[in-house]
């Protein structure tokens, strides 16, 4: 007598989250690490050291905010995937994305820290495309958010589709946010540079207080 076996199910197939993590970790250590590479070492001249130091300030500006920029991505991220139990395949593009805009923030880095001090119109230009790539990070969040919305299952215990929907607004705001400081750097550079690193540290700071909240 033979037995038939159950069709499998066609549903979107759900992996666990320790390979992305693990990946996503990986590559955000590399982008971290090669911020640094693009602050050029000093050529002195007759002891003017201290001069050369103290004019490469746009690669330490820029460097602080990339750095901080990343860091606290990485805190978000680790925050988010302690509450994703599955990944599916558009949480997985979401993180991709995410990725993508992380790996290639080393390059506006080094456009801004070469053209910040030229002032005029690559001034200008320079630190518009670097608030535009920020935005691109909200984008990929909000793609994220919208997975989880999507497919509540995807969350451990304790959450759902509503707490995702509250979350996508903050990657909504992050994205206007970003848009508006590239828009304004466009006119005044310096303080859209002032406003981006304000952006980045409240978003930072309140991911903490809600970390603590949450743990309550």
């Amino acid at each position: 007598m033979s037995t038939t076996r159950p069709a499998p199910e066609r549903d979107t197939r759900l992996t666990d989250t320790t390979r992305v993590e693990a990946f996503s970790d990986g590559v955000m250590a590399i982008a971290i690490t090669l911020l640094v590479i693009e602050i050029r070492l000093p050529e002195t001249e007759g002891g003017d050291l201290w001069r050369q130091l103290t004019g490469l300030w746009p690669s330490y500006l820029a460097y602080a905010g990339s750095f901080l920029t990343i860091g606290v991505v990485w805190l978000c991220h680790h925050r988010f995937f302690s509450r994703i139990r599955r990944v599916d395949g558009l949480l997985h593009c979401g993180n991709l994305l995410l990725l993508l805009a992380v790996a290639f923030l080393p390059f506006p880095t080094t456009v801004l820290a070469h053209h910040l001090e030229d002032g005029g119109q690559n001034a200008k230009i320079a630190t518009a495309f670097y608030g535009v790539v920020a935005s691109l990070q909200a984008a990929a969040w909000l793609v994220m958010w919208m997975a989880v919305r999507r497919n509540p299952a995807l969350f451990e215990p304790g959450y759902d589709a509503e707490f995702a929907r509250r979350e996508s607004l903050q990657a909504i705001v992050g994205f206007v946010v970003f848009d508006v400081i590239a828009a304004i750097g466009l006119v005044l550079p310096p303080l859209a540079l002032v406003l981006y690193l304000l952006a980045v540290l409240a978003y930072g700071i309140s991911t903490s207080r809600d970390r603590v909240l949450s743990r309550r």
